[in-house]
């Protein structure tokens, strides 16, 4: 097996099995300050987790809000219209992980 090697936002270092997809499963980490969000709701195809690192942060997912804290994981439907925004009084860091069907 080899891997090859991606560029991936807050790691460093991704690498991925070179007989996959290269778009099937996404990953990065994401560090946002108090009272901000990394970008507006969004909607997208696959599947969708969260894991958070530090902090702490309210995931929105269409009319229902979820309160995720360091050391917890949320994993949603993305087509749902969704964003993330730090609720809490530090910097709120957390990975995304990003799952598509194969194409």
């Amino acid at each position: 097996m080899s891997f090859l090697e991606h560029q991936a936002k807050g790691l460093a270092r991704f690498l991925a099995d070179a007989d996959l997809p290269s778009e099937r499963l996404r990953v990065h980490i994401s560090e946002v300050r108090p009272g901000a969000r990394s970008h507006p709701p969004h909607r997208h195809e696959g599947v969708e987790a969260f894991y958070m690192l530090e902090g702490e942060g309210t995931l929105e997912i269409d009319e229902e809000l979820c309160l995720i804290r360091a050391n917890e994981a949320v994993v949603f439907d993305p087509t749902k219209l969704h964003g993330l925004v730090n609720t809490g009084t530090t910097p709120m860091r957390y990975m995304v992980i990003i799952a598509r069907e194969d194409k």
